[in-house]
């Protein structure tokens, strides 16, 4: 195997798990090596993990096909995370200038650096990551370079990302489970503009909107530096589930085609037609794509609103020079960018992931919903590469191929006696009643003093037959005298 140093990102969203790896070219870009994406479906809920043995599950999944095809084997990745748990928070501090002269050297910077490091996050929270915004001096004046002016204190503003410790450990527990280390932990929106706009645009001023499956992540630049960040708790499932409560009668596996075919964003700009779903072999009942455009805009419709009151909220929305960019799986719905303009009255535009990544490699990441992977990989490669194993295919069992049975000379038939027929059991006679002589004197009591004996039922008829005999013809005496009495 040749060797390179790759680097690999995993992007681990509400809808989908992304895995990309890469390697750094001479000039700097990344050549993209694979990027496999595998469905997520359950166990995230608006970039939250909620079953962390399904989402490790997909992770598996990606993972195994990103393997087979670039020939290694992933132990270590840069990893991203999105959710409202991550946000933003400024804090403003100072230090007296060491130079007797007043003026301003590096281990100013440094010390100020150190005083920003003491900041402690509030209960529940974990520092990501921070960096200064501007410095200004005595006189409140901003120093765009700081070193090499005069001023007796200096003071700045750090921009603070944030993110709770209960959405990062239960990260954390998927890469665990699924037997990755993670070599770095990035907040999605503080990335996803490095392979989407300019360093001129991020000095211009601008916003880049992350639209995503269960998470809308706002990045805010001005003067080259992130100046906000926000993540709202809703993207494209809750545009799915409005079409789903629209018309019942579409599976949930297909709305999310019908959506990226059929879809559109603006009314305005769908044709008037009939879509007729076919889910299999079965025909769904026919629907208008002016209807399914409407319910598509009312609820893009608020999540541009959304976004454009964090974009105020952030203080730049005057200072946007550059416009808005949208990214992210949604952003392919058709018509978006006409509604965001509508919306904010800003010049918007779609981008997919390019600055930074080689020309051949381009076609790879040429949707949207792969820019956060590829930004990754992009601030993984300044971190350094990520070592991996050697590609061990799995072994296929091998066929069971049956005992090859050599042929045995059949024995010789013997002549079989005559087998004779057993004969069947004859049934056997019931006991035969017993016989009523009418001649016998006897009773069925015998002595008065002795238990009685049970009869069977013929006993008995013939006891009362012989007794009513007995009593019409009654016997003649031995000797008759005529003197009987009537």
């Amino acid at each position: 195997m040749e060797k390179k140093n790759y680097i690999v990102a995993i992007d681990i969203g509400s809808s989908e798990v992304v895995v990309a790896v890469a390697t750094l070219t001479e000039e700097g870009n990344i050549s993209i090596e694979t990027i496999v994406s595998e469905p997520t479906r359950e166990g995230m809920t608006a970039g939250m993990v909620d079953n962390s043995q399904l989402v490790a599950e997909a992770l598996r999944k990606a993972r195994a096909r990103a393997e087979q095809e670039v020939g290694i084997t992933i132990t270590d990745a840069y990893v991203g995370i999105s959710g409202k748990f991550v946000r933003c928070a400024r804090y403003v501090d100072h230090v007296f200038v060491a130079d007797a002269e007043n003026r301003i050297s590096e281990s100013d910077l440094v010390a100020l650096s150190e005083r920003m490091r003491n900041v402690k996050a509030a209960d529940g929270e974990v520092i990501m990551d921070f960096y200064p915004l501007n410095y200004k001096g005595d006189a409140g004046t901003e120093m765009k370079n700081p070193v090499g002016c005069y001023s007796k204190q200096l003071s700045s503003t750090y921009n603070f990302i944030l993110c709770e410790h209960v959405a990062k450990d239960r990260l954390r527990r998927v890469f665990l489970d699924a037997g990755i280390k993670i070599r770095e932990i990035f907040a999605g929106a503080a990335v996803v503009a490095d392979s989407v706009v300019t360093s001129d645009e991020k000095e211009d001023g601008v916003a880049v909107v992350d639209l995503g499956g269960g998470v809308t992540d706002v990045a805010v630049y001005h003067n080259g530096v992130l100046g906000y960040i926000a993540s709202i708790p809703m993207g494209g499932a809750a545009v799915n589930a409005d079409i789903r409560c629209f018309n019942g009668h579409i599976p949930p596996r297909t709305i999310e085609n019908l959506k990226c075919q059929c879809g559109s964003a603006v009314v305005d700009l769908t044709p008037d037609e009939v879509i007729q779903v076919r889910s299999r072999s079965r025909a769904i009942k026919p629907i208008s794509r002016l209807n399914l455009a409407a319910v598509i805009e009312a609820r893009m419709t608020d999540i541009a609103e959304y976004v454009w009151r964090e974009i105020c909220d952030s203080g730049y929305s005057k200072k946007l020079g550059a416009g808005i960019v949208l990214t992210g799986g949604v952003a392919a719905l058709k018509n978006v960018a006409d509604l965001f303009n509508r919306v904010t009255g800003q010049e918007v535009r779609v981008a997919c992931a390019e600055i930074g990544v080689q020309t051949e490699s381009l076609e790879k990441v040429s949707t949207p919903n792969l820019t956060l992977a590829v930004s990754l990989l992009q601030r993984g490669a300044k971190l350094g590469a990520c070592p991996v194993g050697v590609y061990i295919p799995s072994a296929k069992p091998e066929p069971k191929v049956a005992p090859k049975v050599e042929p045995q000379p059949a024995p010789k038939a013997e002549p079989q006696k005559p087998v004779e027929p057993i004969a069947a059991p004859q049934p056997q006679p019931a006991p035969a009643a017993p016989k009523v002589e009418l001649e016998d004197d006897g009773d069925d009591i015998v002595d008065g003093t002795e238990d009685i004996v049970k009869p069977s039922g013929l006993s008995r008829i013939g006891s009362w037959f012989k007794r009513a005999l007995s009593d019409a013809f009654p016997a003649p005496d031995d000797e008759d005298d005529g003197d009987d009495e009537y």
